[in-house]
């Protein structure tokens, strides 16, 4: 009987269990291999037997043609025939037949992460390695921080990256490097790992109550406040204004195109034409502004702008009650006119500016009402709008306004003026017919006086009948409003005339 070993074929020999004999590809008689078996192998990718490989290695001829390779217990073996993915080896010991083909490996070390490559990219696409692997990828202009259980333990770039699970926590940072990064311990730390890469940053420290302007060939990028930052320069060119936010004064028109871009840093003060602006800084006045828009930066000092109005106003005072002389209670209606001259006095020494002048005219108003009877008040109307406005206007420095015009718009009478005019016209025909009764009696014993006494008491009887006239039109009517520059009679006339 002959034993036939193929081309790309060894036969391994073992006699009681023992490796006695290596044979190649040939045609062998049976004579010598009585009690002998023969364990035929194809000679490619791993040798693969039930003996124990170190047993099979002391065969000198069979190690000649085989690869044998020790993995470690952090480590991964992968294993490629003719350059092509064959299979993944963890700690153990292999040997690859050499025979046919061209053996290569490569080592991963699982202690370390390492950068997956095209070659590496192909093995984890075709072998489940991903459940065993955290992995990572870096877009083009990012960087990832890796964590080791918590702890920072390397930088990496563009490109995709993985670790074994088997050993550690892992957990990736990722920063866009178009950004700036804050740059704080972790980022120190970075660099006394890297020192090569310090010179990739622009460092740039901005103190509390400073404002850093981030530019890149003249355009704007960003704002930044108090902290520490990194900026990437192997990009574009990095161009930085740091400002001081306590300056004295406005912000600088050269930043006026981007101040909508930085809010929260800076404040806007709007004056109008009609206006006047008063600066106050930590509730002191600074300055009085003019019309315009004005900007300062938010500093540590707190700035407020407080506006004035310059144009003309009005206080209307509706429906006063005062008391006339003879204690007759009337409602006035009155109106005054003015403006505000001098805006810092306003602010300082006026609190209410409208409520104090319409107390003002209501004292004033008290005041000259108070020493009219009505029939006086009635017949010079106008006379209490001068009174008023001359009154007032001596109090213009004191409220820093100048006071144009005043004017009464309406008196308005008591319901039970009737009543009251009534009483008044008893009285008083009571006294006038007591006089010419007086003066009856004594003209019988002045002849040269008698003719104008006469003349005087036919005024007197005259007056007395103007008061029978009124008498008949207080019967007529009920309340009566006065108006218009005209006496008592007139507008009582004007009345009856309608009734």
């Amino acid at each position: 009987m002959k034993y036939v070993i193929n081309e790309g074929q060894r036969a391994l020999v073992f006699k009681e269990g023992k490796l006695v004999d290596y044979l190649k590809e040939g045609t062998y008689n049976n004579f010598g291999f009585f009690n002998k078996i023969f364990d035929v192998h194809e000679c490619e990718g791993q040798l693969k037997s039930d003996k124990k490989l170190d047993i099979l290695l002391k065969n000198e001829k069979l190690k000649e043609e085989l690869d044998v390779m020790e993995v470690d217990e952090h480590e991964l073996l992968l294993y490629y025939r003719d350059n092509k993915f064959s299979g993944a080896y963890y700690q153990g010991k292999y040997a690859f037949w050499k025979v046919l083909g061209e053996n290569s490996f490569r080592k991963l070390d699982l202690t370390q992460l390492f950068k997956i490559d095209t070659k590496l990219k192909n093995v984890f696409s075709q072998w489940t390695l991903n459940s065993s692997f955290d992995t990572v990828e870096v877009e083009d202009y990012n960087m990832v921080l890796y964590y080791r259980n918590g702890v920072f333990d390397d930088v990496f770039f563009e490109g995709e990256y993985a670790v074994s699970k088997k050993y550690y926590r892992n957990s990736f940072t990722k920063f866009d490097l178009r950004t700036p990064i804050v740059y704080n311990n972790t980022m120190k730390k970075m660099f006394d790992k890297n020192p090569e890469l310090i010179d990739s940053f622009d460092i740039k420290k901005v103190k509390e109550k400073e404002l850093l302007i981030w530019s890149q060939n003249g355009i704007y990028k960003g704002k930044y406040l108090t902290g520490e930052y990194l900026f990437w320069n192997k990009l574009e060119k990095n161009e930085f204004d740091i400002i001081d936010m306590n300056m004295e004064g406005e912000i600088d028109k050269k930043y006026h195109n981007i101040l909508e871009k930085l809010t929260g840093t800076y404040s806007k003060f709007d004056i109008k034409d009609y206006e006047a602006g008063l600066l106050i800084k930590n509730s002191q006045y600074e300055k009085t502004l003019t019309p315009g828009i004005y900007y300062f930066w938010n500093g540590t000092d707190k700035k407020e702008l407080i506006n004035v109005d310059l144009r003309l106003k009005q206080t209307d005072l509706q429906g006063q009650e005062i008391l006339t002389k003879d204690k007759i209670t009337l409602r006035l209606n009155f109106v005054t006119q003015y403006r505000v001259t001098d805006p810092l006095k306003n602010y300082k020494k006026i609190n209410n500016l409208e409520n104090q002048i319409y107390i003002l005219l209501q004292i004033v108003l008290r005041e000259y009402v108070g020493m009219q009877n009505l029939e006086q008040l009635l017949e010079s109307k106008n006379e209490i709008a001068e009174f008023v406005l001359e009154r007032i206007k001596k109090e213009e420095e004191k409220y820093g306004v100048e006071f144009l015009e005043a004017g009464i718009k309406d008196i308005i009478l008591p319901g039970d003026i009737k009543e009251i005019l009534n009483t008044v016209l008893i009285a008083e025909k009571s006294a006038l017919a007591n006089t010419i009764k007086r003066r009856e009696e004594t003209a019988s014993t002045r002849s040269l006086l008698n003719t104008a006494k006469v003349m005087e008491e036919n005024k007197t009887l005259y007056r007395l009948k103007e008061m029978e006239y009124i008498e008949k039109i207080v019967e007529k009517i009920g309340n009566i409003e006065i108006s218009g520059n005209g006496n008592i009679l007139e507008e009582l006339g004007k009345i009856f005339s309608r009734k």
